[in-house]
């Protein structure tokens, strides 16, 4: 009984082993298709539009003293076939002043670290 005791705590440590091993092997694959099928150009854009809708959820909660009367609603974004003139499209019963989306596109670019220089980002009331 005592050699199947000691044995349990060596096949344990295998097991461990071996799933560390494919744990770090479907990482490696993971982060390797990532790399190949997603661009530079696709990341600035999600990071675009996850700035967009953070704006847009800031500006609704009343950060840095905005006081709308009615909320703002993030539609959507669209971009040319270079993908650097994009377009964000914003909905509002009420029209935004200029320091409001001033502000939505200041706070796009400086949150996500977007190069002014290369992308020109558009917002578009509907």
């Amino acid at each position: 009984m005592k050699p199947l005791i000691s044995n349990r705590g060596q096949l344990s440590l295998e097991f461990s082993v071996l799933m560390m091993a494919l744990l770090l092997i479907s990482t490696a694959s993971i982060y390797h298709f990532l790399t190949d099928n997603i661009n530079e150009e696709d990341r600035t854009l999600d990071k675009i539009e996850t700035g967009a809708k953070t704006a847009v959820s800031l500006i609704n909660s009343g950060y840095n003293g905005t006081n709308l009367d009615y909320p703002i609603i993030y539609v959507g974004m669209a971009y040319d076939s270079s993908k650097t003139n994009i377009s964000i499209y914003l909905q509002n019963q009420s029209p935004l002043d200029n320091s409001t989306l001033s502000f939505i596109r200041d706070l796009i670019y400086d949150n996500q670290n977007i190069n002014r220089s290369k992308y020109n980002i558009n917002i578009t009331l509907q």
